[in-house]
């Protein structure tokens, strides 16, 4: 009899992470023609929603979220988590204020390219789940994207840093 222990755990993950990065194209595009110009406002907002879960996530896990750097990482483990192998980032500068990334692989946009979808709305979403994970592991910190590879940049610059107030 075959077992899901048969199949390797790093095998299930990747598998699952693919799915789950794919179903929201799968049911954009009925959405967005169901929806109209409320679509991109809607979608948005169940990001946020999204986002707000990663705290409950770092707490379950012990994870960190003191600083910057602790909570930059966090986000980066519970991005990789979710969203599996293909999301990978450098850490370009680290501090207790600030941390900086690359984000190099982005399973979203390889699900984009793969499905011949429109990367248009991609970015509006994926700041609004960043930033609301970021605020809600530490709500001091925010996070922001100085560039990103669906507008064409080679890479995503994020930046996690001590809200100004």
């Amino acid at each position: 009899m075959v077992s899901i222990k048969d199949i390797p755990a790093e095998v299930r993950w990747e598998i699952a992470a693919r799915s789950a990065t794919a179903m929201g194209f799968a049911y954009g595009a009925f959405l967005e023609r169901a929806l109209g110009d409320k679509y991109g406002e809607i979608v948005k907002q169940i990001w946020i929603e999204g986002g707000n879960e990663a705290k409950a996530l770092a707490e379950k896990l012990a994870l960190p979220v003191g600083n910057a750097k602790e909570v930059d990482e966090t986000w980066g483990v519970l991005s990789q988590i979710l969203y599996g192998p293909e999301f990978a980032w450098e850490t370009q500068e680290e501090g207790e204020d600030r941390s900086v990334d690359r984000i190099t692989g982005c399973p979203f946009l390889n699900r984009t390219r793969e499905m011949g979808s429109d990367s248009k709305g991609l970015f509006e979403t994926c700041q609004a789940y960043s930033r609301s994970a970021v605020e809600s592991l530490n709500p001091k910190y925010t996070q922001r994207f100085e560039n990103a590879m669906c507008q064409g940049a080679p890479y995503c610059e994020s930046i996690v840093e001590l809200k100004k107030i």
